[in-house]
């Protein structure tokens, strides 16, 4: 999962990073909250509608002249009183924020952040929204 220069702290440097840069963000605040309710897990009963990190893969992605990592990101949104429209519209916030983030990171650069998949479904109570948003960054280590 990790090659020279490229360990366990540089993925969490990017996860930590990514996640600052999504809550900081103006259109994130506007539909999460200020501050955004956004989580790596870190509460079990959060307010609607609130995103959370569901997956973090890495695979190796370097070449022979430099390191590098390509990262797929599953963020989940859900919505309970503001329907399909209110988990689309934290989807678009949180893609357009991600797109957007100018982020430093140590020992390594972001060389392409991308949108690969959206969708919002309900959720199995009928009760609520659940939208996933994947995201690829490719990461290589800095000169």
């Amino acid at each position: 999962m990790s090659g020279a220069g490229m360990g366990v702290s540089a993925e969490a440097d990017l996860l930590a990073s990514l996640l600052a840069a999504l809550r900081d963000d103006t259109g994130v605040q506007i539909v999460l909250g200020n501050p955004a309710r956004l989580y790596d897990d870190e509460t079990k009963a959060p307010a609607y509608p609130f995103a959370r990190l569901e997956g973090h893969e890495v695979v190796d992605a370097g070449s022979s002249e430099v390191a590098g990592h390509a990262h797929t990101l599953t963020l989940a949104a859900y919505s309970q009183y503001g329907g399909r429209v209110e988990a689309r519209e934290v989807l678009g916030a949180l893609r357009v924020a991600a797109e957007a983030m100018g982020v430093t990171l140590s020992g390594q650069r972001i060389v392409l952040v991308l949108p690969i998949y959206s969708d919002v479904m309900r959720t199995r109570d009928r009760r609520r929204f659940r939208g996933v948003l994947r995201l690829r960054i490719v990461t290589e280590e800095a000169a």
